[in-house]
């Protein structure tokens, strides 16, 4: 179920989906697959990657990997350091894929903001 987003609702989702993935990517990533793939919430199409079944494996993996390494007191602080620099370029990716029937410049600018947000 791919549909096109108002301007509007678009810009409310990746602000969401950027907040959510500066705090946690991976199960941001694997919620938005399992939503789109059970038809509870639509995705515009330039996120239609998120629901193969591969992508939401890999999260799912990746999201365990992130819950044990935060019971490691030294590994959880490389880890952390590590991901501070892969959530932001990532939250920017993902807006600039949902953002592709966004005017260039809206595109621009949802890409920034997303990136904004992640950080903060």
């Amino acid at each position: 179920m791919t549909t096109l987003l108002n301007p509007g609702r678009l810009v409310a989702l990746l602000v969401a989906v950027s907040f959510a993935a500066g705090l946690n990517l991976y199960v941001t990533v694997a919620a938005l697959g399992l939503l789109a793939r059970f038809n509870v919430l639509a995705l515009p199409p330039g996120l239609s990657a998120l629901t193969h079944t591969w992508v939401i494996t890999l999260a799912v993996a990746l999201a365990i990997v992130e819950a044990v390494a935060d019971k490691i007191p030294y590994f959880d602080l490389v880890w952390n350091a590590l991901h501070t620099f892969i959530r932001i370029p990532a939250a920017a990716l993902l807006a600039y894929q949902a953002g592709n029937t966004l005017s260039p410049a809206e595109h621009v600018l949802v890409t920034a903001a997303a990136a904004a947000v992640a950080a903060a």
